[in-house]
């Protein structure tokens, strides 16, 4: 890369220096986030005088142009913690990261639209719809990639389903699958999917959805837990009870611990007084004591 001599001495930029993570580039050359202090408008960083001083050199935001940043492991774990219904940790986890790419949300490179999606997620989880309309009305005006453009779709969806609004939820997301998509973006719409059709009490077609993620994209084994548990509970409500208890004994099982392994026991344990109510009532009557 080449570098204006002028600007780099102006602004103190690092000539010549690889990049590494969470680096800021500008036309004259990039700088090192822990170098840097953001300031308003401007990045600010302690320089060398001639004279053995030191003096404060300001950089616009505005003349970044892009940023080299590793995905931050607070979305990893945000969207971990989602899965697991702890919706307030999440947003917070998010947040971090959307305030620090705010300063640069529209460069190439930038992690704020991702981390937007999860904070807009965590709110309407936790029904704050208020809040979250603020934020997808943002994110629906970027410039996204395809992948992201259909998550800003799926909340759309997931903010109509969690209102109610069930048959107006289904038609946004069925359009979605058809788009050749990667694993990790039709997992969550798959689960999605199948969460629809279930509050609309469409338990086989629930089942169908659920079950695309184990069959074709178990190495999204995030996704892996919740999909079981919604096949199970739908494989239940269509009657077959022996099927549902053995794949959420599975479940208690495989994912000891979690808050699917959790609602397993609960499920299966709503079959066992079923299934036993059942045998009670079909068993012939006792016969009379002798006298």
């Amino acid at each position: 890369m080449k570098f204006s001599p002028f600007l780099a001495v102006s602004f103190g930029l690092a000539v010549a220096a690889p990049l590494s993570a969470q680096t800021l580039v500008f036309a004259a050359g990039s700088i090192e986030l822990s170098e840097v202090t953001i300031a308003g408008a401007n990045v600010q960083r302690k320089v060398k005088r001639a004279d053995g001083g030191e003096t404060t050199q300001s950089i616009p935001l505005a003349s970044v142009l892009r940023v080299d940043f590793p995905k931050p492991e607070e979305l990893g774990a945000a969207d971990d913690l989602i899965l697991k219904g702890k919706y307030a940790e999440a947003y917070q986890k998010a947040k971090v990261v959307q305030d620090l790419h705010a300063a640069w949300k529209d460069k190439p490179g930038s992690w704020y639209a991702s981390a937007g999606l999860l904070v807009a997620e965590s709110l309407l989880r936790q029904n704050k719809h208020d809040e979250s309309a603020r934020l997808m009305s943002e994110l629906r005006n970027m410039a996204l990639s395809s992948s992201l453009q259909i998550r800003v779709t799926m909340l759309d969806a997931l903010e109509q389903f969690q209102k109610g609004i069930t048959g107006p939820a289904l038609a946004k997301v069925r359009p979605l699958a058809r788009g050749g998509q990667d694993a990790d973006t039709l997992s969550r719409l798959y689960l999605l999917t199948g969460d629809i059709h279930f509050k609309r009490e469409a338990f086989a077609e629930a089942l169908e959805a659920y079950l695309q993620i184990p069959v074709f994209y178990g190495a999204e084994a995030a996704f892996l837990p919740a999909a079981e548990l919604g096949a199970a509970k739908a494989l239940a409500r269509l009657g077959r009870l022996q099927d549902a208890g053995d794949s959420l004994s599975r479940i208690v099982e495989r994912y000891a611990g979690t808050p699917e392994a959790d609602a397993a026991k609960v499920e299966k344990e709503a079959i066992a007084k079923l299934t036993g109510a059942a045998a009670d009532s079909a068993a012939p009557p006792a016969a009379p004591a002798p006298p």
